[in-house]
């Protein structure tokens, strides 16, 4: 009992300073919550409905690595079971978040450095998918939570896995808060198709030159 009033009395000093310091300077700011439109807003501005599935298969599929190593450290059963289970969860959510992100290509206005930034990160999208579909293949054909044969080359493959989700993140974010693609409706094409304006970019003096491209089903045309 001494020792939670010691705790108590060390921490809520700090927890007060928090609070305070997270308040001040919005006070002006300060609103009504129920004056706030609530609903999903933000879902219904979106360009297309790829965010809405990204975040999945980044979160499943990374917990499945820190599962699995967490298990093999550790020695516990309990995370290599459910290290499988966000794999194959995972794994599925990428199947939608790969879909989708093939789709919000053609919805978004996008040339230049920006269209070069996105078929790089098209290309990590379906290593991730492809690598994240073998690993739960594995699993399921050695019906075990962590294959007995190859086990040292499945968690190679694991943080591999990894890596490829944290770069090909990356480049998603570098298009939507540096380039700004896809950041609500204003940026969907007027048209609505597939076809959009192209931009090359001049690395002398760094200004994007007009230019048309196009997707169709069978590619890229560059006119």
């Amino acid at each position: 009992m001494i020792k939670k009033k010691c705790i108590g009395t060390i921490f809520a000093p700090g927890l007060f300073s928090a609070i305070a310091w997270a308040h001040e300077g919005h006070e002006h700011a300060a609103v009504n919550p129920l004056q706030i439109e609530w609903g999903l807003k933000g879902a219904s501005d979106i360009a297309n409905i790829h965010p809405l599935f990204v975040h999945f298969p980044i979160a499943l599929l990374m917990a499945s690595v820190v599962f699995y190593l967490l298990g093999v450290i550790l020695k516990k059963e309990q995370s290599l079971v459910a290290g499988k289970w966000a794999l194959v969860t995972g794994t599925i959510a990428a199947g939608f978040t790969v879909w989708s992100g093939f789709q919000a290509a053609g919805t978004v206005p996008h040339g230049g450095v920006t269209h070069g930034i996105m078929i790089v990160h098209q290309f990590f999208g379906y290593g991730i998918l492809g690598l994240s579909i073998a690993l739960s293949l594995w699993l399921l054909i050695s019906k075990s939570d962590l294959p007995q044969k190859g086990r040292s080359f499945f968690l190679i493959f694991m943080v591999v896995l990894a890596g490829l989700i944290v770069q090909g993140a990356d480049f998603g974010g570098r298009m939507v808060f540096q380039h700004g693609v896809g950041v609500g409706k204003q940026s969907v094409m007027q048209k609505g198709a597939v076809s959009h304006e192209h931009h090359g970019y001049d690395k002398g003096n760094k200004h994007e030159t007009a230019g048309v491209h196009e997707h169709g089903e069978e590619g890229h045309d560059h006119h």
